[in-house]
């Protein structure tokens, strides 16, 4: 996808927009795209998040399959939004039927939502992938555009933590050291080349001190650390909101807690467990 950050550089933000009051208009062209699911990069995808051998298809996978439809829907020329310095801000995914690898997806990716948010507009960018004329998976991705302006919402005191659910005491399913090439390999894989993953030096030119993790990748290794600690359970809906980037390299611990017999909450910590980068639920059967 260097071709999509590349038009990202030159790529005009309407700011007349984005200072307004009212949200901006969103574009109403769907993307479309046929994926067929070549096995050998799944089995890489597989390996690099550490899924187990499951029947289920990584919940994750589709959303990473899709990256470069969704960059094209980003990238829509009526588009207000800039591309480079979108902040990614959580994911709502939602597995609704059986997704046969052996069959093509049919995707579908627009535009879904916008809104105002304390720091300026909260997107949401919405894939639908169908196999037989079903409905089988979807997907929302949430972006944060910073803009300093008349609209913003105040900001809402409220404790965002899962510590004060005490049903069942948290558990640790995993801890999990990520090398300096971690962003590197994962971009290779999904063909995410946001420079912020790559080295020291291109993640500095975005503000970033070091290269940080993709979000979805740790998303992605924190559902494979859930499903290997809870065996058997198909993965239904997987939500998360991205709290603090993971610098490379470093080590983070996953937690499972506050679990019923079909949701439970997830966070992903660092070492010493005194940040939270991430914080998920699951629902699942």
């Amino acid at each position: 996808m260097f071709r999509e950050y590349t038009k990202a550089l030159f790529k005009r933000v309407d700011t007349r927009q984005l200072m307004q009051f009212k949200p901006p208009a969103l574009p109403v062209r769907i993307y479309t795209k046929t994926l067929h699911v070549d096995n050998v990069h799944y089995g890489l995808f597989c390996q690099e998040v550490q899924w187990p051998v499951s029947e289920q298809i990584h919940p994750l996978y589709l959303q990473m399959l899709s990256l470069p439809l969704q960059m094209q829907c980003l990238l829509d020329k009526q588009s207000p939004f800039p591309l480079l310095g979108l902040i990614h801000a959580g994911n709502q995914v939602s597995v609704l039927g059986d997704c046969n690898l052996s069959d093509a997806f049919e995707c579908r990716v627009r535009f879904h939502d916008v809104r105002p948010h304390h720091r300026g507009w909260e997107l949401d960018v919405l894939l639908e992938a169908w196999q037989a004329g079903q409905l089988v998976y979807r997907a929302i991705s949430s972006y944060l555009v910073k803009v300093k302006a008349v609209h913003v919402a105040p900001k809402i005191s409220q404790v965002e933590s899962h510590d004060d659910c005490d049903t069942e005491q948290k558990v640790c399913i995993g801890e999990v050291t990520l090398p300096a090439a971690t962003g590197r390999r994962y971009a290779k894989l999904s063909g995410d080349y946001n420079p912020i993953h790559l080295t020291g030096l291109t993640a500095k030119l975005f503000g970033f001190k070091k290269p940080i993790a993709h979000g979805m990748w740790t998303l992605a290794r924190a559902v494979s650390a859930f499903v290997e600690h809870n065996e058997h359970v198909y993965i239904t809906q997987v939500g998360c909101k991205f709290k603090r980037p993971v610098y490379l390299p470093s080590e983070i611990h996953i937690f499972q807690h506050c679990s019923t017999a079909t949701t439970a909450l997830i966070d992903v910590t660092n070492a010493n467990d005194s940040i939270t980068h991430v914080q998920a639920n699951v629902s699942f059967e």
